[in-house]
């Protein structure tokens, strides 16, 4: 009787609402919207046994007072859906804030870009099929529940209360922030970039810029009616015109080199980290395991080649490879599958959920193909493809060192050398392509500051004779003394010995040899070594250059403007 009650109630007219728990309603609190899992102790929106939503973002209301934050806080916009559910829109702005609640059913309400999506209810041992374009909800501890059913279920504290707004409670920038909601939706499920999966940033300046102008007007108090009806014409339309080009202009995935960073939210939130996927060995066998977002570290690098029925994915050795599927969802993000078993997606094994909080961290294990990936969002099985690149920051030496475990392109400004060894002599070898080879180390010379070399898929021909090692991933199994590492000593660019046991990923070295000079001074090229002695062999007539006079390292005379390793008054000294 009580479940026919409750599908005779009169369904709830669209308009704007504010939201509170029936216990409290005479204590004079409502109900705000966030994802702040700090604040989730105080709401039951949240279900902390099986927190399940869009890659670990938790949707839920908290109480708060009805004089302790301004009214856009705590403005619902409900409008009803052909299927008898509803959608649950926060007037906050400040993010893309739908929340879908399932017409009179116990579910969660859940944060979500995609407005007007459904939710349905699924147990845990439930193995039927994925319902395509679905996404799965288990059933909760509390929620925001809005019929008598579930307050007899769950006691009264389950039920909620609706209050329609009064008209003049529902100022301008309720409205206007109600439609950069909408707005920022919009570029939620299509984002801007250079990444498969997104859209070029010229495609969505036009929302950008028109999104800018009404938060300007949803801050200021003296906005009038007449300027948020504006504002919010002109929003709905250039939202519309991204929501119908962006799907068509999304760049595809082709073959380069990629992080598979993890979509799940909470690692950047609450964590402050990235999270991407890199090869590691283990009892001999290589697998693929959780790492931290790392700039230069090869193993989190991996080769994309599209084929015509799936993607072929390797490591940067090409030790580990696989046959994937990539599907693209929404937001950017792709689901990866095992080619052979296409429901198996790619996610991350361990606990998901923290007991004082939603979010928790992956515990040390596989990333695998599990069948039940669509399950658990903190599995992380949505993945942004990141177009990969190495960064090296160069001091006011002038000097760096870089290892790329990918080709990568010669960004602009920066001299590319190898390391050649004559006679027991290092010099420098000038390398004039505009792209340095994977597994390569090189030595770099250019102004003070950071540069990016990004990945390429270009050809480009080895460094020969090139005596710099390459080190393309962490090592701590170094034999002490084994390597000699960049130094510049009194103007001088040399290889120092070091007596380090490790050694980070992109940087680079040179063997040390008992018995040789502990600081090995780099030459400028070649030609000068036959022309140098200990006493850097005097050219001309007499037997010393010219005092005040620069030379390079053949003892030809240079003007005062050369740049490089010089000889000034029988001395060595690099200009810049």
């Amino acid at each position: 009787m009580m479940a026919g009650r409750v599908w005779a109630q009169e369904p709830i007219p669209d308009g704007y609402y504010t939201i509170g728990a029936f216990a409290q309603e005479k204590e004079g609190y409502l109900y705000s919207y966030d994802t702040d899992a700090l604040r989730s102790v105080y709401g039951n929106a949240a279900d902390y046994l099986h927190p399940l939503g869009k890659n670990g973002e938790y949707a839920y209301l908290y109480s708060i007072s009805t004089t302790s934050s301004n009214m856009t806080n705590r403005a619902f916009y409900l409008s009803a859906n052909a299927d008898g559910s509803y959608t649950i829109q926060s007037c906050s702005g400040e993010a893309y804030s739908y929340l879908d609640v399932a017409g009179y059913d116990r579910h969660l309400v859940v944060h979500s870009a995609r407005p007007g999506q459904r939710f349905y209810l699924r147990t845990e041992d439930d193995t039927s099929a994925w319902p395509e374009d679905h996404y799965i909800m288990q059933q909760f501890m509390k929620a925001a529940l809005f019929d008598s059913l579930a307050a007899r279920a769950h006691g009264m504290d389950a039920l909620q209360v609706l209050t329609p707004m009064d008209e003049d409670k529902i100022t301008p920038a309720i409205r206007i922030r109600r439609a950069l909601g909408n707005a920022r939706g919009a570029l939620a499920l299509y984002p801007s970039g250079d990444n498969p999966g997104q859209v070029t940033p010229l495609l969505s300046s036009t929302l950008r810029d028109c999104i800018e102008e009404a938060q300007t007007l949803a801050d200021d108090k003296n906005t009038t009616p007449e300027q948020a009806d504006d504002i919010i014409l002109r929003l709905q339309q250039v939202t519309q015109a991204y929501e119908e080009t962006a799907p068509t202009a999304v760049t595809p995935l082709t073959e380069g080199y990629y992080w598979l960073t993890s979509a799940y939210r909470a690692f950047e939130l609450r964590q402050n980290k990235r999270k991407v996927i890199r090869t590691q060995e283990a009892d001999g066998q290589l697998e693929l395991r959780w790492n931290d977002a790392s700039v230069n570290d090869g193993s989190t690098a991996f080769h994309l080649i599209p084929g015509q029925d799936c993607v072929i994915m390797q490591d940067y050795l090409g030790r580990w490879s696989g046959r994937q599927l990539f599907r693209y969802d929404t937001e950017g993000m792709f689901t990866i599958a095992d080619a052979g078993a296409p429901d198996c997606l790619l996610t991350a094994d361990g606990s998901w959920t923290g007991e004082k909080g939603l979010y928790g961290k992956p515990v040390e294990g596989p990333v695998t193909a599990r069948t039940d990936g669509y399950l658990y969002p903190g599995y992380c099985a949505s993945w942004i493809l990141q177009r990969a690149y190495h960064q090296v920051t160069v001091s006011v030496t002038g000097w760096a060192v870089l290892s790329v475990s990918f080709p990568v392109e010669v960004p602009e400004g920066v001299e590319v050398y190898g390391v050649g060894e004559m006679n027991g002599v290092l010099y420098m070898m000038p390398f004039s392509h505009d792209v340095i080879p994977a597994r390569t180390a090189v030595l770099l010379h250019a102004a003070k500051g950071a540069y990016t070399f990004w990945s390429t898929t270009q050809d480009a021909p080895a460094i020969e004779n090139n005596v710099l090692v390459s080190n393309c991933e962490d090592r701590k199994d170094v034999e002490a003394g084994s390597m000699a590492l960049l130094k510049v000593k009194n103007g001088e660019v040399g290889f120092q010995k070091s007596t380090s046991r490790q050694i980070a990923a992109g940087s680079a070295y040179i063997p040390y040899a008992e018995g040789q000079e502990e600081f090995r001074v780099l030459q400028e090229d070649e030609t000068g070594i036959n022309s140098l002695t200990p006493n850097l062999s005097p050219v001309g007539e007499g037997n010393t250059l010219g005092e005040g006079d620069s030379y390079n390292l053949a003892g030809q005379k240079v003007p005062e403007t050369h740049k490089g390793v010089v000889i000034v008054n029988n001395k060595k000294v690099l200009k810049r």
